[in-house]
């Protein structure tokens, strides 16, 4: 991943879910190291190479399951990389919008609930943009979400939404899980944002004119498969 990036950018954003937590639904299985501070410790180890790169580094809370109550690991982690503290002095942050040279990105581990489509709790998210908006001092141009574990990038009628791809293989728990869908990841990684302030017009515009959006993808492992026969 660090080969599709520059020595230098400006913002690195973490959005929440750093840790696999202790995995009580596998019951510990399937992870290399069960200990949350030992986990916090080799994530810190694996992002700082980025957060060297990057001036500035965000880091989002996530949810109880991977990141304990009150989302302790991703405060702890957010504050060893060097995150920037929101207004209430945490280092992990449950929302956060970032306004950069005028083009304001919203991102919060947290989403909508999904039914069938992934694209639905990104489309949701837009529309409560537009109803958080005087809360918000005015529309954001990119909408960043996560928690699903799986890749979607959005285009609306000229307004974007990102849900971010998990960077961790999945667990035996998350393939057998049902509800309210069946799920695998086939795709893991992160996403590359690049900004060019100087297209946006201030009118009516498709924020893909000055807003560019590379998913930094790889493939997930595949399904096991058992062959007989062919040769």
């Amino acid at each position: 991943m660090l080969d599709n990036l520059p020595r230098k950018f400006g913002f690195l954003i973490i959005n929440g879910d750093v840790t696999d937590g202790v995995a009580r639904k596998d019951l510990g299985r399937y992870i290399v190291e069960p200990d949350q501070d030992f986990q916090i410790r080799a994530a810190v180890k694996l992002i700082e190479p980025l957060a060297k790169r990057a001036r500035f580094t965000y880091v989002s809370k996530g949810t109880p399951y991977h990141a304990g109550l009150g989302s302790s690991a991703d405060e702890v982690f957010a504050e060893r990389i060097g995150a920037v503290p929101d207004e209430w002095g945490h280092f992990a942050s449950t929302w956060r919008v970032l306004s950069v040279e005028g083009i304001d990105i919203d991102f919060s581990h947290h989403r909508s609930i999904s039914i069938r489509n992934d694209s639905a709790p990104l489309e949701r998210e837009i529309q409560f943009d537009a109803m958080a908006a005087e809360l918000k001092g005015g529309r954001s141009d990119l909408i960043v979400r996560s928690h699903g574990h799986r890749y979607a990038h959005l285009n609306i009628d000229g307004e974007l939404g990102i849900h971010t791809p998990s960077w961790s293989l999945q667990t035996s728990f998350a393939q057998m899980s049902k509800s309210p869908n069946r799920l695998i990841s086939r795709l893991v990684g992160g996403v590359r944002v690049n900004l060019f302030p100087s297209k946006k017009n201030g009118d009516i515009q498709d924020a893909a004119d000055y807003i560019d959006v590379l998913g930094l993808v790889y493939p997930h492992p595949r399904v096991g498969k058992s062959i007989h026969g062919g040769g």
